[in-house]
């Protein structure tokens, strides 16, 4: 009997044990569920996540294990025992330094991290309404500035880290990896398809990555499903935008006096009446008429996740649509990425497919001067009478200017991008601790553009047709780029650990190869083709074809070592050499070193100030290099197309000659980075301090020389294409300093707040250009005016890269003949002849004249620094954030305002010096668009570009007990971005990021950026 109990309890025990349970359960903390928790069976790959309410459902053997873990709390074991419900609370990790961030080629937990390294979560990233990466971290990230480049649709922001990579616009930029595959160029992936990205911003760690990370790198994670049932969420909103600010421009009557005004001193009359017998009968504001206020713009993602216990599923799709403040211009993108996970025992393989379909239309090319250019007495665009098809009577008073903008509403500027890319990353565990993996990717880009110019015939009022006003012939093109880009990574990673010592080591054989093939093609129509018959072959006359091949490749070798003891002392290096098609034989490899090393302090035994909770001192050392330049540069090539009239009949005989000079020395663009950080953590972890001070100096810098008229590579309208050679011929500087500081805490259990706060100070300086003192003149402030307008901008040896270099107004204008007697004393044979109410510009170099060489240093359009905040609160249901930047330092010229002068628009010019205002400081207007009074290189037209920008506001409520309706969660939230700036600067907006040297800071009439009001809502289930 007493045996027979026995084995009746073991048995049971045995089956209790053994069989498998479905357990059911609620994770909480504080009294509050928590979503997203990992539940997995320890040992095994089972598992699943907590829904919106915290709860769960598993199956587990009797006698195993259950392992609850999640981010920024501790992990928690628990013993089935034959329980079906388990209620697990879990407590917050006080220390988050076991966090995993990502580094190139693996993973470091945060506590080991000796580099210069930044996470952003996804959570920062969609927290501003918008379908660029960049434009959603601007501010969040200490030492990454982001400036908008335009404020049109669809356009990419600046992204710059740690100041200026290059001296060319082309090679900016940081490198992209997505998934493990880098990227040529942004890889513009829907912010909310993004899980997080971590930015390397110091040269060891990004030296990994060898010859394009002298401009760190941004490491892309998208989102990948998890464990347990499907989860649907759904996220979208809508709204409008605006135009909050402008150039101020006169109406008719303010126009018709200034008229008179400047008329009266040259003793003549108006031709107004002349032209126009009732310019009274028309008050046009033209600028308004090419904007479009209160744009709509919408957004619809959709994910889906969920698997097995050894295959995870992860489907997003983003379709994003925004109409464009000004006409004709808009983008939407549809954007769709699949990816999934298995797991076999020492086997892994993740792959992520994404297929992207973008369509811009883009305005009238320089739309926004030409709307400035016009006399409001003019008839509005949408009463222009019609007198035949396709024909138009301009009755004003110059219908060539007016049909610059008339005649381009009609075309039809439309542009598709078609990209996929494909990663497939595949693992095996050869030996423990011993990893091999092989990672593939296959990106492609195909672009189209439709350029249509229809027929448009103009007349004059008398019924003379204007041919200069027309377009008597309707022209279409169209340009074709077809690229792809392969690579193929082989890893080989070897981690063990020994009493107190942990090794890392990793080896890396990477091969890429870019293709890139252009087209252009176009057609003339006949006069009485119909401009609705938009296609090349309804076309009379080709046009001659443009096309050219290209084709490099990269391949690398790296070597890396990291170790650290006892998790107090670390230690990283590593080698690369990389090999580039760019560069000839001689100087197509370069060798790359990092070194960087850290110090966990607050883990010495010694050391025990309670208030601290991490204390980390780091320090790095490295060599990157940038290799941004076009293929080819380094041999000769023998371009087509060049016909000449050979032969005694003087045929016009094919042709083919070198258009350009080559340097076959170019070699890379080298960056030495040293950089020396602080992490600290205070009481418990909620306050956050990350400082770093770095210095990263430029050799050898790729510079694009201008050659001398005598080499003859002058060509007329292709300045810059054959007459530039590039040359290492270069150096520069960046060092600053970046500190990143964040609190968060909560009152009572409901009411929980956090604060993060961003300064960065950057000080580029060029050391050397190759001899020059001062030269590589751009930044021209008006678009439309071409090579008739001075540049503002240059390359100098001691200032920043792209600063302004102008004359220097001389106390206003000349008020008093006693003023005009003494100016002209000078050599004045560069400018205007000067007369009252003229400008005065200063002879900064004392030598009686001035002239070009008057040009002194104004200001760079880069802030002496900036300035990110960013505020979190959350109540109840309720949570509401606010997002700031602030830039500070920075100098705006303000084209819009020169070109409004230049045409005597600006509202200042009411109050111009004339004999009956004789105090003005506004200089007279002249009548005259290259009179010394608008002239480009002149600081009458600079600003404080100081800004203060809310950069989004977003007030959300999540409405509670509703998972009795099968939905886990219903958020709905109004959002602003861009709703308040701070400034002096008089022009459309003070972020003016242009090509991000040259021309950033020179507001050209740029495309503005709009202030957005929005309604979403977010959905799960």
């Amino acid at each position: 009997m007493k045996y027979g109990l026995a084995f009746m309890l073991f048995m049971s025990y045995g089956l209790m044990h053994g069989q498998n349970l479905t357990i059911k359960g609620k994770v909480t903390s504080d009294g509050q569920p928590l979503p997203g928790v990992n539940v997995l069976v320890k040992g095994t790959t089972k598992g699943t996540v907590t829904d919106f309410d915290g709860l769960y459902e598993i199956k587990a053997g009797g006698g195993e294990v259950l392992e609850f873990s999640f981010i920024g709390f501790k992990a928690k074991n628990v013993s089935v025992n034959g329980k079906t419900q388990i209620d697990v609370v879990l407590e917050e990790n006080l220390s988050e330094l076991d966090e995993v961030v990502i580094v190139g080629y693996g993973t470091q937990k945060k506590k080991e991290v000796t580099g210069a390294v930044v996470n952003v979560s996804s959570e920062d990233i969609v927290s501003v309404a918008t379908s660029d990466l960049g434009s959603a971290i601007q501010g969040k990230v200490a030492g990454v500035n982001i400036q908008a480049s335009s404020g049109r649709p669809g356009e990419a922001a600046n992204v710059q880290i740690r100041g200026l990579g290059s001296i060319s616009s082309g090679a900016l930029g940081p490198l992209y990896v997505v998934d493990g595959i880098p990227y040529e160029g942004n890889p513009n992936i829907a912010p909310e398809q993004i899980e997080s990205i971590d930015i390397l911003k110091d040269g060891a760690a990004a030296s990994v990555y060898g010859t394009r990370a002298s401009n760190g790198v941004i490491l892309i994670t998208t989102k990948k499903g998890k464990v347990g049932k499907m989860q649907i969420d759904i996220n979208t909103y809508s709204g409008i935008q605006n135009i909050t600010s402008g150039t101020p421009l006169m109406n008719t009557v303010e126009q018709l006096y200034l008229l008179e005004v400047t008329t009266e001193l040259l003793g003549t009359e108006p031709l107004t009446f002349f032209f126009n017998a009732d310019p009274l009968d028309y008050d046009t504001d033209f600028v308004s008429d090419v904007q479009n206020n209160n744009a709509t713009i919408q957004n619809l993602n959709l994910n889906i996740s969920g698997g097995l216990e050894n295959l995870t599923l992860n489907f997003a799709t983003n379709y994003f649509k925004q109409d464009g403040v000004l006409i004709n211009s808009g983008f939407d993108r549809l954007s769709n990425r699949l990816t999934g996970q298995f797991t076999k025992g020492k086997f892994k393989a993740f792959a992520t497919v994404g297929y992207t379909v973008e369509n811009r239309t883009q305005e009238p090319w320089s739309l926004y001067e030409y709307g400035v250019g016009q006399q409001p007495w003019s008839r509005p665009l949408g009463a222009i009478p019609s007198v035949g098809e396709n024909s138009v009577e301009l009755d004003v008073g110059n219908e060539i200017f007016y049909s610059y903008l008339s005649r381009q509403l009609d075309n039809v500027d439309e542009r598709e991008t078609k990209s996929n890319n494909i990663a497939l990353n595949l693992e095996y565990e050869v030996a423990k601790g011993l990893k091999y993996k092989v990672n593939l990717g296959r990106n492609e880009f195909n672009y189209f553009r439709k350029f249509f110019r229809p027929q448009y015939l103009a007349y004059t009022r008398t019924g003379d047709y204007s041919a200069t006003a027309s377009t008597p012939n309707a022209l279409l093109n169209e340009d074709y780029i077809f690229s792809k880009r392969e690579s193929i990574e082989n890893i080989l990673n070897y981690s063990t650990r020994f009493g107190k010592h942990n090794l890392s080591l990793l080896g890396v054989l990477s091969y890429e190869r870019f293709e890139r093939r252009n087209l252009g093609v176009g057609v003339i129509y006949s006069d009485d083709a119909s401009n609705d018959l938009q296609t090349l072959g309804s076309g009379s006359e080709g046009i001659k074809p443009t096309s050219y091949n290209e084709t490099t490749t990269l391949s690398g070798k790296l070597a890396r070592v990291q170790y650290n003891y006892d998790e107090k002392y670390l230690f990283s290096a590593s080698y690369r050499r990389d090999g580039s098609s760019k560069f000839s034989e001689v100087n197509r490899y370069g060798n790359f070193f990092g070194f960087s090393a850290g110090w966990n302090i607050h883990e010495e035994n010694w050391f025990n100030i309670e208030a601290i909770s991490n204390f980390k001192l780091r320090g790095s050392w490295a060599e990157v290099g940038n290799q941004g330049i076009a293929p080819y540069l380094f041999t000769p090539i023998i371009e087509s197309g060049i016909n000449y009239p050979f032969g005694p009949n003087e045929e016009l005989n094919f042709g083919a000659i070198q258009r350009r000079y080559v340097d076959p020395n170019i070699k890379w663009e080298t960056t030495l980075s040293k950089n020396i950080g602080v992490d600290l953590s205070l009481f418990k972890n909620k306050l956050a301090i990350t400082a770093d001070l770095y210095q990263n100096d430029k050799k050898d810098m790729l510079l694009q020389e201008r050659l001398p008229a005598s080499s003859g590579t002058y060509q007329t309208g292709a300045s810059g294409v054959y007459d530039v050679k590039v040359v290492n011929g270069g150096n520069m500087v960046n060092k600053g300093l970046e500190i990143a500081i964040s609190y968060k805490d909560k009152i009572g259990s409901d009411f929980k707040y956090s604060l993060s706060g961003t300064f960065t100070k950057n000080i580029n300086e060029v050391t050397d250009l190759n001899g020059i003192d001062r030269g590589y003149a751009n930044g021209r402030p008006i678009i439309s005016m071409g090579n008739n307008v001075e540049y503002t901008t240059f390359l100098a040896k001691g200032y920043e890269a792209g600063a302004f270099f102008l004359l220097q107004n001389d106390g206003g204008v000349i008020k008093t003949q006693e003023q005009l007697d003494e100016y002209t004393q000078l050599d004045l044979s560069s400018l205007s002849t000067p007369q009252l109410g003229d400008m005065m510009y200063k002879d900064t170099n004392n030598d009686n004249k001035v002239d070009d060489n008057d040009r002194v240093y104004s200001g760079s359009g880069q802030a002496e620094f900036e300035a990110g905040f960013v505020l979190n609160l959350d109540y109840k249901g309720f949570d509401f954030n606010v997002s700031s930047f602030y830039s500070h330092g920075s100098e705006i010229y303000n084209g819009a305002k020169l070109y409004a002068y230049k045409n005597g628009r600006h509202r200042d010019l009411l109050y111009m010096w004339s004999p009956q205002n004789p105090t003005a400081d506004v200089p007279t207007f002249r009548q005259n668009g290259f009179h010394s009074n608008v002239k480009a290189g002149s600081d009458y037209f600079i600003e404080d570009g100081t800004y203060l920008r809310i950069r989004a506001i977003t007030l959300g409520y999540t409405i509670p007990d509703i998972s009795n309706t099968g939905i886990e969660k219903a958020r709905v939230y109004l959002t602003s971005t861009n709703p308040f700036t701070f400034t002096n600067y008089s022009g459309y907006d003070p972020e003016v990021g242009g090509d991000g040297i040259f021309t950033r800071g020179v507001d050209r009439g740029n495309y503005p950026v709009t202030r957005q009001f929005m309604l979403g809502f977010q959905i799960s289930f």
